[in-house]
């Protein structure tokens, strides 16, 4: 089977931890920093056709009092702004009280301040979209921040995965989303009595 064959209707795809051998980066992380005994695996959508059906369903269902944070990240060279996106998002429009994050922040700082957020904020599934614009690195982060924090991160790849990310993706336990019906019932709609992400200022 292919790294990107479907395993259901879902277009759902089981892949097991699988050793890069001789052609292994040495950028890679261990394959023991990136498992997720135990947990559900680091999910990838890949929307190859950038398909707006796709955004649209991750960002309706941003619900942070459920638990459900959809972050739509400003792009910048090395994603150095991602972190403090993630806690305006945990955040949902109340002052942030981290300082810390700040744009200007380290790096260490900003992902301390992002993980107590996660927990303090008690959130079971984070998504981060336009995920296709970050490099190796970012996506690394992002998986560990998946297994160190219990929040399930799930990112949106609006394009084909580039080998890179597809030979990063062997380190760890992962699965694969390719259809609108797969996203659609890993973010079910927010049922709120306000708007939307869709509908409000965040669009």
């Amino acid at each position: 089977m292919g790294l990107l064959d479907p395993v259901n209707a879902l277009g759902e795809i089981a892949v097991d931890v699988l050793a890069c051998g001789r052609a292994a980066s040495g950028r890679c992380p261990p394959r023991t920093t990136l498992r997720t005994a135990g947990r559900p695996p680091f999910t990838a959508v890949v929307d190859r056709e950038d398909d707006v059906r796709f955004t649209r369903t991750v960002l309706a269902a941003h619900h942070p009092a459920a638990g459900r944070v959809v972050v739509h990240p400003t792009v910048s060279g090395g994603g150095q702004l991602l972190w403090h996106d993630i806690l305006h998002a945990v955040a949902d429009g109340r002052p942030l009280r981290a300082p810390a994050c700040a744009a200007r922040g380290t790096a260490p700082a900003q992902e301390r301040s992002v993980r107590a957020a996660l927990r303090a904020a008690a959130v079971r599934q984070l998504t981060v979209l336009r995920a296709h614009r970050f490099g190796c690195g970012v996506w690394a982060e992002l998986v560990a921040l998946h297994r160190t924090t219990g929040t399930d991160v799930t990112v949106v790849h609006h394009a084909e995965l580039s080998a890179d990310l597809a030979h990063l993706l062997r380190h760890c336990d992962h699965r694969v989303l390719t259809t609108h019906a797969g996203v659609r019932a890993l973010h079910p709609p927010a049922q709120t009595s306000g708007e939307s992400w869709v509908d409000g200022r965040r669009r």
